[in-house]
Formats: C-alpha cells, sequence, structure tokens
C-alpha cells in the first residue's frame, strides 16, 4: 500500500510539475519529478500476490468467498456513502457520473482495483479447484500463458486479456502468489533470486520510463504494469516470504486497515482535494519534494488508519447491536 500511495503522490500531486517540466524541455527533471510513478503496479502485484499465497492453496467454498466478497463491499460502500455525503453537505455539484459511482462503486467502477479483485474473489472457489489438480509442470506452464497474455501484451497495446488495470493483472497475481506457496520452499536461493528479479526488473523499467517520455513527450506510458513490474514484485515477493513467519498483533492490527487508504485517497470526491495540497511549488529541488513526498505518505496512511480503525469500531457495534436484535 506504500508504494500504491507513493504512485499517486507521482500521478497526481505531481503529474502537473511534471506536465510542465515536459513542456519546457526539461526531461530529465520530468523523470525525477515523477519518480514513484513505477512502484504502483509492483505494490498492486504484491498486494494481491499476498492472497494467493495464503488462499490459493486452500479449498474455498463459495459461501466463504461470498462472505468475503460483502465484507469487502461493505467496507468499500461505508466510503462511498461517506464522502457523498460530505460532498453534498459542503454543497459541492456532485455531477451524475459520481453520483452513480458513489451509490454503486462496483458496478460503475469507481475503483479499478476494487472491482477486480472482490471478481477475483467471487471466482477463487474455482480458480482453487484447478490450482489443486496441477502440477509443478503444469502451472508453469500457466504462469507462462498468463505472463505473457496479461503481461506483455498490455505493453504492446494489446488489451485482449486485461487492461492495465484490469482483472487478468489481479489474476496472474493470484497465481503468481498461489504458486509461490505450493512449490517454492525457503532457500537462500530465493533471497538471490529474489534480489536479482527484483532489482534488473525495477531498472529495465526506470530505462524504458526514461526513454519513453524523452520520445513520446509525455508522462503517460505503458511501461508500468507489465512482465517487468510484476517480476519485480515477485522478486521481492520471494525475498519477505523466504523470511521465517513470525506473529505479532501489531502486524494484523495495522494491515486489516491498510486498504482503507487505497479506499479513501482514491475516493472521486477526495483524490483531487487530497493530491492538490502535496505539490510543494515552493521546493523546487526534486530530491527534496520526493523526500516529502514520501513523508507526506507515511502520515496520509496513518491517518488513515485512524479513520479506519473508527470505522472498524463502527462495523463491530452495529453488529453487536443486530445479533442482540
Amino acid at each position: 500500500m506504500l508504494l500504491i500511495t507513493l504512485h499517486h503522490f507521482s500521478l497526481w500531486a505531481q503529474g502537473g510539475r511534471s506536465d510542465y517540466l515536459i513542456a519546457h524541455n526539461h526531461l530529465w527533471s520530468a523523470f525525477w519529478s515523477l519518480f514513484y510513478l513505477p512502484l504502483g503496479d509492483i505494490g498492486v502485484y504484491i498486494f494481491v500476490m499476498i492472497t494467493g499465497f495464503y488462499l490459493g492453496t486452500h479449498e474455498v467454498t463459495i459461501k466463504y468467498s461470498i462472505k468475503k466478497t460483502l465484507k469487502v463491499y461493505a467496507q468499500v460502500y461505508f466510503y462511498s456513502i461517506l464522502f457523498l455525503v460530505l460532498a453534498l453537505n459542503w454543497q459541492a455539484p456532485v455531477k451524475s457520473p459520481k453520483l452513480w459511482q458513489s451509490l454503486m462503486p462496483v458496478t460503475f467502477n469507481q475503483y479499478w482495483f476494487v472491482t477486480g479483485y472482490l471478481i477475483l474473489m467471487l471466482l477463487v472457489p474455482f480458480i482453487n479447484q484447478a490450482i489443486k489438480y496441477l502440477t509443478k509442470r503444469h502451472f508453469i506452464y500457466l504462469l507462462i500463458i498468463v505472463t505473457i497474455i496479461c503481461g506483455i501484451f498490455p505493453l504492446v497495446n494489446n488489451d485482449i486479456a486485461t487492461q492495465s488495470v484490469g482483472l487478468g493483472v489481479l489474476l496472474a497475481s493470484y497465481l503468481f502468489g498461489a504458486f509461490v506457496s505450493k512449490f517454492i520452499h525457503r532457500s537462500n536461493w530465493n533471497y538471490l533470486v529474489g534480489a536479482l528479479l527484483f532489482t534488473v526488473n525495477t531498472l529495465v523499467i526506470y530505462i524504458i520510463m526514461y526513454f519513453e517520455i524523452i520520445l513520446t513527450k509525455d508522462r503517460f506510458t505503458n511501461i508500468y504494469t507489465g512482465v517487468f513490474a510484476m517480476l519485480a514484485a515477485l522478486g521481492l515477493f520471494l525475498i519477505f516470504t523466504n523470511f521465517k513467519p513470525v506473529f505479532h498483533a501489531i502486524f494484523n492490527q495495522v494491515a486489516r486497515h491498510m486498504f482503507a487508504v487505497y479506499l479513501i485517497t482514491e475516493n472521486v470526491f477526495v483524490l483531487k482535494q487530497l493530491w492538490r495540497n502535496f505539490r510543494f511549488r515552493e521546493i523546487h529541488d526534486l530530491m527534496n519534494v520526493n523526500l516529502s513526498g514520501f513523508v507526506t505518505v507515511l502520515e496520509i496512511m496513518a491517518a488513515c488508519y485512524l479513520i479506519d480503525m473508527i470505522r472498524s469500531l463502527l462495523f463491530e457495534l452495529v453488529s453487536k447491536i443486530s445479533r442482540k436484535i
């Protein structure tokens, strides 16, 4: 979630700066102003790999799948309605697309990631049945297929299997997470392989990003979601899953509220209002801009964590009342 939110800082808070720099042919500076941009898709892949790692090798019932989907949807709907009410209360004009996105956030795809994730959760019982009977050889063959159609095709603008932000991206991530859980055992080699995958592919992403900015004079490039981001995420994932498992209640306490960071910061009524406060136009040193952005993102995540704790307490209160009734 940290990587995803840093990506949004570059995209939304520094987008105007980068456009200005590109327009005035300061392309190296434009590149640095977008430094965090490629990290978002690596974060997305890792987020879903975690789901695949813990869920992909288990038998998941349709009942559990629906229950999980409704639980996530309840959280999504809470924030959708909350910010709609606040927008109406502030007497801000609410245009029809935003109104429908708030009332029906999945149907009208207010959050692409949420829509894809909920669909994936509904498909998990059937995906896991297939995973259960896959041999390692057949699983590798499946990963090669999804890597090509969901990782390479989007880089050449072939969206037949998935757009750069689509269900195929999440499906590929889920399968990679499940494969690691099922077939990759802890080994010192995992650190080396993981470090190589992450370092090489992240470096490739930044190199291609820089040259695309030079060639296209545009900050919207198609490199961020693709096979390089997928393999970079897999490398980082291999490193962390190779650590000896450690449980601490604080880890789970923090982790269970991190999804809210995305739901709050990417809400249609929050997004532009939030990030326009962190453009840092008064700072001209881009190193300081990015450092300030990093600190800002940590502060935003902490604020969202506290907000979601309140939301969680409200849900628990409603649940207790409903059980008594």
